[in-house]
């Protein structure tokens, strides 16, 4: 390591307020739990009308979707797994399955959106080709023998494979100097200093959306499921090698994504590289920032939101919302299933890579003074 940190983002930016660690999950009140049902038919209600009018102007090829059986980790809630399943109960038809894993707490709007999964599939007569398991993927052991046997019921035999988990800790990896993140809310601009992480929570960041998601289809195809495609989502901000490097000037240019964020992906990667070339159908797509909850959990991304915004709005860049994405990866899925020569890394967050080397300028020069051209307000929400 450098006796000194010559990067800007492994310094603190002077005049502005320090906090340690990363954003907390709040505890939902008693009153946003009684509105956890009505806004999770907001949602699917929401995707499924969006994700029509997308499917009847033709924007996407999808019928190599009827008939198919898929299985769905991480598929509940706002984010891409809930617009995936979205698609997936409206497109596969009558002889199509769907096998939703997710791990939510009984009282979110994960939770609320997986039951109404559940009546939604009820009432459009998918009997056994459905279910819902929200204990969570598994390699092995009980857990494991619950998907295993949903697959059995649901007549099974091949399947689509797609994980979109979020479950990882955002912070420093042991004996790496600190990383700065600015960040806004209604009390004003502060920065994030990222801590150190523990042994565990570097090892489970690593596990549950890296190690374990590649493994799971080998699994299925261990128990005899042929795994037609597999499917992950990644962010380009894991592809920056530098920004990890404390000797180079843009050490942890990007944040959680410079210190641990990345780990889980790197393994996804390697999935898909050793997969490339062989029978098996693997994709890594890359998506753009996607306005979840997950989002506000990771220190800097409210900020990476709203100034993207920002930029698409200046240059007049149409933003591409979750439904749209999710029925995006399916049409990669599909083209990769039905071309040999498919592009197994496949971008669709390239409306907005353009502006990374100017968003990292604009971070750098964040401040409290009203009279800039950098003042907060001006490129963050705080709303």
């Amino acid at each position: 390591m450098p006796s000194e940190i010559t990067s800007y983002f492994g310094k603190p930016a002077e005049g502005i307020p320090i906090r340690q660690g990363a954003p907390v999950i709040p505890r939902p009140t008693k009153e946003e739990v009684d509105l956890f049902p009505k806004e999770a038919k907001s949602i699917l209600n929401g995707n499924r009308s969006a994700q029509n009018s997308f499917i009847q102007k033709n924007n996407f090829d999808l019928n190599w979707m009827k008939g198919k059986h898929f299985v769905l980790a991480g598929a509940t809630g706002p984010g891409l797994g809930g617009a995936l399943a979205t698609a997936v109960l409206n497109l596969v038809g009558e002889s199509g399955g769907v096998t939703i894993i997710s791990r939510d707490l009984s009282k979110s709007v994960g939770y609320e959106t997986g039951k109404q999964m559940e009546e939604i599939a009820a009432n459009s007569g998918f009997e056994n080709r459905f279910h819902w398991l929200n204990s969570g993927l598994a390699l092995d052991g009980g857990k494991l023998d619950i998907i295993l046997s949903a697959l059995k019921e649901a007549k099974a035999e091949k399947v689509i494979y797609i994980n979109t988990v979020a479950a990882a800790s955002s912070g420093l990896l042991p004996g790496f100097p600190p990383v700065f993140v600015k960040d806004a809310d209604e009390n004003g601009l502060y920065q994030w200093e990222l801590t150190p992480l523990n042994d565990q929570s570097v090892e489970t960041t690593s596990f549950v959306m890296g190690t374990m998601a590649v493994q799971f289809s080998h699994v299925l195809m261990e128990a005899g499921i042929e795994v037609e495609a597999t499917a992950f989502s990644d962010w380009r901000g894991s592809l920056d090698v530098e920004g990890r490097n404390p000797q180079s000037d843009n050490y942890g240019r990007w944040g959680p994504y410079s210190t641990s964020l990345y780990l889980p992906k790197e393994i996804l990667r390697r999935e898909t590289r050793a997969a490339y070339g062989t029978k098996r159908v693997v994709l890594d797509c890359f998506f753009p920032v996607m306005k979840t909850r997950a989002l506000g959990f990771i220190p800097g991304g409210h900020t990476l939101s709203s100034v993207y915004d920002r930029f698409m709005e200046v240059y007049g860049v149409r933003f591409i919302d979750i439904p749209e994405l999710a029925l995006g990866m399916l049409d990669k899925i599909g083209i990769a299933l039905n071309q040999s020569d498919f592009n197994p890394f496949n971008r669709l967050d390239v409306h907005e890579l353009a502006f990374d080397l100017w968003f990292f300028e604009i971070v750098r020069q964040l401040n409290n003074d009203e009279n800039s051209d950098f003042h907060y307000k001006k490129w963050i929400s705080v709303e």
